[in-house]
């Protein structure tokens, strides 16, 4: 999972990369779009797009410092610059240095296809786009023309596309940090759950807390009901003579009485569950009162 993550994110930047625009040429009833593709060393074009007043450059190739200087104001000046002869930074530094604004490379063969211009950022702050040998023919026959204007616009389809992907990876970004916190806390959760469980555990009473609780010799049933011939536990009638413990207790009777025995862990689970009540009851009662000041 985490390749396929990284390979979406690379895929995200290629296509921010490799944008598309058009070129569109503006003027008194006329009106035409050409396709193009932003050089990866330029400066991506914003949003509203860029126009300007295209010229044709000299030298044509742009391989050598331009004859023919910008025209300062607007609309900003473009040169047009055919491939071929040098390296395509090569070509956008030298229309740089001449004043111009953004560089259209056209291709020198009729392919058709469209490259993404590379080559090294380093100091180049203008636009450069590549468009195909028909595209560059047509925008040569207009240079020159001041009354007519060169947009860069970027697509629509590129940038819905960058939208797309760029909500897509944050939704799986946002997926894998929920997945994990969720696999996280229940690790947590399974780890900590056998703990708690040997913590509630009651492995029985002491004996010293045993040997501390009343004892009593049976004789008879009491009349005041605080005895019976009976364990209430083991139901085993109790036999005169017998050693007995008295426990207190929270239910309406004052007291029960338990055979004295062996109260180790060894004991029924029935007997553990009075032991454990017995001890919380114990603890309650060992608890010093305050005293109530008149």
């Amino acid at each position: 999972m985490k390749g396929r993550f990284l390979f979406l994110c690379v895929m995200a930047c290629l296509m921010a990369q490799l944008g598309a625009a058009n070129v569109v040429l503006m003027g008194n009833n006329l009106t035409l779009s050409f396709d193009d593709i932003e050089a990866s060393f330029a400066p991506a074009v914003k949003a509203s797009g860029v126009n300007g007043i295209l010229y044709t450059s000299q030298p044509l190739n742009a391989c050598s410092p331009l004859t023919i200087k910008a025209v300062e104001g607007p609309p900003s000046p473009f040169t047009l610059i055919i491939r071929g002869g040098c390296t395509f930074d090569e070509k956008v530094k030298n229309a740089q240095a001449a004043g111009f604004k953004a560089a259209i490379v056209y291709d020198n063969e009729n392919s058709g296809v469209l490259v993404s211009m590379a080559g090294s950022s380093s100091g180049i702050h203008i636009y450069a786009v590549f468009v195909s040998k028909a595209s560059g023919e047509v925008l040569k026959k207009f240079s020159g023309h001041t009354d007519v204007e060169v947009w860069i616009l970027p697509t629509f389809e590129n940038s819905a596309w960058s939208i797309m992907a760029i909500s897509f990876i944050s939704l799986l970004a946002m997926s894998a940090v929920l997945a994990t916190c969720f696999f996280v806390r229940r690790h947590r959760i399974r780890r900590d759950h056998p703990r708690n469980l040997e913590a509630r555990e009651f492995h029985g009473m002491s004996s010293q807390l045993v040997k501390a609780m009343p004892s009593l010799i049976f004789t008879k049933v009491q009349e005041d009901n605080c005895t019976s011939s009976m364990c209430a536990i083991c139901l085993e009638d109790y036999n005169v003579g017998e050693k007995l413990r008295v426990l207190p207790c929270r239910h309406n009777l004052l007291y029960y009485t338990f055979q004295s025995s062996d109260w180790g862990p060894n004991k029924p689970k029935n007997l553990k569950l009075v032991q454990q009540d017995l001890y919380e009851t114990q603890q309650e009662l060992d608890k010093p009162k305050r005293k109530v000041q008149m």
